[in-house]
C-alpha cells in the first residue's frame, strides 16, 4: 500500500477520534450499571503495581491501561481503527482468529493473555463452548469490562478473570489446551517478547495450542498514525522464529487482510 503522507495520517486520527466520540454516550450507558468500587476489590491499582511499559505514552495517552476512561474507550477505538485500517470488522477479526483451532481440537482450557476486553476469548467461548477461560490481564479496569461482556452472554460461569503479568503468569507447567493473545507485542518492549513466549509455551500443555493475532505487518508498518514506542523494534521481529525460539512447532503465519496476521501453531507431544 502507498505509504501515506503527514497529512493522511492526520486525516485519519480525526476520523476515528470523530467515530469513538460518536459511539461513547452509548458505551457510557451500557457500563453505566458497573460498581467500580465493588468489582475492583482484589485487583490492584496502585501505580508501583504495573510494569514500567503501562506508564508510557502509547497512541498518545499515558497510562492508558490503568486510566479507566481509556478503558471505557478501547471497543470503541478497536470498532473505529480496524475497519478503517484493515478493511474488515472487529466481529471478523475474531471469529477467523477462532475459526484456525479446527472444531474438533480437544480444547477444555483457554489462557487470554493480556486479554483487554476479552473479544478473542469470547469468539473462542463461541466457537467451543465446552472450555473454562481464564482472561487475564495487568489492567484491573480491562477485567472488569471484561467480565462485564462475559456476563451479559451468558458466559460468566465458564469464566475468571485474573491480574497477570504476561511475563511470570504462576500458573502450573503444562495447564492450558489452548494459550491465546492478540495486539500485545507491538505494546510491550522488545525484551519482553521473548520472555512470554517462553512463558506462554511453558504452560500450554503437550500437544496444545497457541494462537496470536497482530498488526503493523509489511507496507501498513510505514502508515501507522498513532504513537507505539515500541514499534520500530516490533517490525523487526521475525515471529516465525520467535515463536519456534520459544518451542511451538507446526507453526502457520497467516497474513489476513490489510496488515493484519495471525499465528497458529502447537506443542509438541511428550
Amino acid at each position: 500500500m502507498p505509504r501515506w503522507t503527514a497529512q493522511d495520517k492526520q486525516t485519519y486520527r480525526t476520523e476515528v477520534i470523530r467515530r469513538i466520540t460518536a459511539a461513547m454516550p452509548s458505551v457510557m450507558q451500557e457500563y453505566a450499571s458497573i460498581n467500580w468500587a465493588e468489582e475492583l476489590k482484589g485487583y490492584r491499582t496502585d501505580h508501583e503495581y504495573y510494569p514500567d511499559y503501562i506508564h508510557a505514552s502509547i497512541h498518545g495517552v499515558s497510562d492508558s491501561y490503568t486510566n479507566p476512561q481509556s478503558c471505557l474507550s478501547w471497543d470503541a477505538a478497536m470498532d473505529a481503527i480496524i475497519p478503517l485500517s484493515h478493511n474488515v470488522s472487529c466481529q471478523e477479526l475474531r471469529e477467523k482468529m477462532a475459526e484456525l483451532i479446527p472444531q474438533d481440537a480437544q480444547i477444555e482450557t483457554v489462557l487470554e493473555l493480556g486479554a483487554g476486553t476479552a473479544d478473542g476469548a469470547l469468539a473462542l467461548a463461541r466457537r467451543f463452548p465446552q472450555a473454562t477461560f481464564r482472561v487475564t490481564d495487568v489492567s484491573p479496569y480491562m477485567l472488569v469490562i471484561s467480565q462485564h461482556k462475559f456476563n451479559k452472554v451468558g458466559f460468566s460461569e465458564r469464566a475468571e478473570f485474573e491480574q497477570v503479568d504476561a511475563r511470570n503468569t504462576g500458573y502450573p507447567d503444562n495447564f492450558f489446551d489452548l494459550v491465546t493473545s492478540s495486539l500485545l507485542f507491538h505494546e510491550t518492549p522488545k525484551e519482553w517478547t521473548p520472555k512470554i513466549l517462553k512463558e506462554m509455551y511453558r504452560i500450554t500443555k503437550p500437544g496444545g495450542w497457541v494462537l496470536y493475532a497482530d498488526t503493523y505487518r509489511g507496507e501498513y508498518a510505514l502508515n501507522a498514525s498513532f504513537q507505539e514506542p515500541w514499534l520500530d523494534d516490533f517490525i523487526h521481529f521475525n515471529f516465525e522464529y520467535e515463536f519456534a525460539k520459544a518451542g511451538f512447532t507446526e507453526l502457520n503465519y497467516i497474513r489476513y487482510a490489510v496488515g493484519l496476521w495471525y499465528m497458529v501453531g502447537r506443542k509438541q507431544e511428550m
